[in-house]
């Protein structure tokens, strides 16, 4: 199995690692720009078309939601997609830090088997026969 940081597709082409069916390399991170924009994209037209059906309701409803509830939705949705693809960046930087802080991992262990070869066995903790 490939590590991450070798399925990072950094400078690789997206449309590339779109059609990767061997799951090759991870464009989750370089795909996050594209996915904010279309939700805010999305989440303007389905604000334009509450604030649209609520004019077709009354003008009193469609006022209400063009002025207080229709700009309250936009940016709740924006939050909420920003703050699912921040958690799901998260989650992928720690996943990047992780592996990389096993790699550290295992070169300290290798040193410190290499260092614990050299050294002479010390015997402190033992007890000493005591004279009667």
């Amino acid at each position: 199995m490939k590590r991450l940081h070798e399925m990072r597709n950094d400078g690789g082409s997206l449309l590339w690692g779109l059609f990767d069916r061997q799951f090759t390399t991870v464009i989750t991170t370089q795909m996050v720009p594209t996915i904010y924009t279309l939700g805010q994209l999305l989440s303007g037209i389905a604000t334009a078309y509450v604030i649209f059906w609520a004019f077709q309701q009354s003008l009193v409803s469609g006022l209400v939601w063009l002025c207080l509830l229709g700009p309250a939705m936009f940016l709740a949705l924006v939050v909420s997609i920003r703050v699912l693809l921040e958690f799901v960046l998260t989650v992928f930087r720690i996943a990047f830090f992780l592996e990389a802080l096993g790699g550290q991992i295992e070169s300290i262990a290798g040193q410190t088997e290499d260092i614990h070869q050299d050294l002479p066995r010390i015997r402190f903790w033992r007890k000493t026969p005591r004279s009667k």
